[in-house]
């Protein structure tokens, strides 16, 4: 018994099929060149643009491509690339493969029967198809003589291929550095590129332990993400009482990595009467994440604002952890912020995986930190000898209490025309702000007192 190979099939097939089109004289066949390169010849994509290009053009080049069409398979062919298979899915780059966890992936190439019509009036045909197990073969028949037009049609497919991917990766690189705001206006942008660490005052540790959490972007980690079939996002919970420094520290995150080439993406919580809730622009911000393939940070105030919604928990649940988790290959870090975590879902805030690291800061608690807000906000009018015997006057409250101490200090002093700030002027300052603010928390202060019952009633009798 002889056996026949599939290409010979293919080859005998695209013969009879050439005459049953009508189509002049005998068809050259042949294998055309493949190694290491893509069948453009047989990607719709590719093709669709060609064609459009072919309309906009007054003259066009050698090997331009008028319209093409698939074939039904002929009946001759035993069933040969009859399925359209498609041979892989590509990134949206159009260079590699897709991976698991990719957005905007594009179909490759596929496995059919294709007829080409060019614009000077010729006719050729082509099939892409597995001539063994581990063999994949293109034939295509043309009209003899139109070889350098064929070959000309292939370049013109290549170049094509290599301009769109460029352009989709010009697009990736437009992004490299940018802060976007989801949710609000961006001129929220400019107040995050003018953040700096020079304003961050916090406890060494608790900062290490912040920007250990970079490591998501480390291929390394990447990899083993990869691995493990886990989605390549870390998710961290900055917590602590108002006027801590927690925005401070978002906002130079996100400057920082901004400078370092990273996409930034800051979410803006939405009022109750929006047609688009909080955690809706949480979840597009992980999307357009996944879809940049760029290392990406995501920062997020008030966690508490996005997760809130009972209605919207159990998507919140699948997204932070789950089957709708986006997977950005680059790596997502997802920096968020909560003044009053009770109020977050403990299947969110306690699981880990959803939330990976909760980090405390907390209120001045020693006086060495102390010192380091003193001298940050007084700045030049510091004095050692003066200022840091305060420090220990003003622990257990928050870093923006500090603050708030200089420069009300500050203004005392110049009332006073005084050159310089005191010690009692600090001291003076401390006092002043802790009386307002128990004066504050003492509502029954500004309630009106009842409204006694009068004879008369908006001007009637009662």
């Amino acid at each position: 018994m002889v056996s026949v190979q599939r290409r010979e099939i293919v080859a005998r097939a695209l013969k009879q099929l050439w005459q049953e089109l009508g189509l002049a004289g005998e068809p050259l066949i042949f294998i055309y060149p493949a190694l290491g390169r893509m069948q453009t010849e047989h990607h719709t994509l590719l093709l669709d643009e060609l064609v459009a290009k072919g309309k906009r053009r007054k003259r066009f080049p050698l090997g331009q491509l008028a319209s093409w069409r698939r074939l039904d398979v002929p009946s001759y062919a035993y069933g040969i690339a009859s399925v359209g298979e498609v041979a892989a899915l590509l990134k949206s780059d159009m260079q590699h493969y897709a991976e698991l966890g990719d957005r905007g992936a594009i179909p490759s190439v596929s496995y059919d029967w294709l007829c080409y019509t060019f614009r000077n009036g010729w006719t050729g045909l082509s099939v892409y198809f597995y001539d063994t197990e581990n063999d994949k073969v293109a034939l295509a028949a043309i009209p003899q003589g139109r070889q350098d037009e064929w070959l000309a049609f292939l370049k013109l497919l290549d170049d094509l291929h290599e301009t769109l991917s460029h352009k989709l990766h010009r697009g990736l690189e437009l992004k490299r550095g940018r802060i976007e705001i989801i949710g609000g206006s961006d001129e929220l942008a400019g107040a995050i590129k003018k953040a700096s660490f020079a304003d961050v005052i916090l406890r060494t540790d608790i900062l290490a332990q912040v920007i250990r959490q970079h490591h998501i972007f480390d291929a390394e980690i990447l990899r083993q993400y990869a691995a493990l079939r886990i989605p390549r996002l870390r998710t961290v919970l900055l917590i602590g009482p108002a006027g801590t420094g927690k925005t401070t520290l978002l906002k130079a995150e996100g400057a920082t990595h901004a400078k370092s080439g990273g996409l930034v993406l800051y979410v803006c919580a939405q009022a109750p009467n929006r047609p688009t809730s909080s955690w809706q622009q949480l979840a597009r911000a992980l999307s357009i994440a996944a879809d940049s393939r760029l290392p990406t940070m995501i920062l997020v105030e008030d966690l508490e604002m996005f997760v809130s919604s009972s209605q919207e928990l159990q998507l919140a649940l699948n997204t932070l952890d789950g089957v709708a988790t986006p997977d950005n290959p680059a790596g997502t870090l997802l920096l968020a912020t909560s003044s009053d975590p009770d109020r977050i879902d403990p299947r969110i805030r306690d699981r880990a995986g959803r939330i990976d690291v909760l980090i405390e800061i907390g209120l001045v608690e020693d006086s060495e930190l102390a010192v380091r807000f003193l001298k940050h906000f007084l700045g030049s009018a510091y004095r050692e000898e003066e200022h840091a015997s305060v420090a220990s006057e003003l622990l257990k409250q928050p870093g923006s209490h500090l603050r708030e101490v200089c420069i009300a200090a500050t203004f005392r002093a110049l009332e006073k025309d005084s050159p310089q700030v005191s010690r009692e002027d600090l001291l003076w300052a401390h006092e002043m702000i802790l009386s307002g603010r128990a004066l504050a928390s003492q509502p029954e202060r500004f309630m009106l007192p009842t409204v006694r019952k009068q004879g008369r009633y908006f001007g009637k009798h009662r």
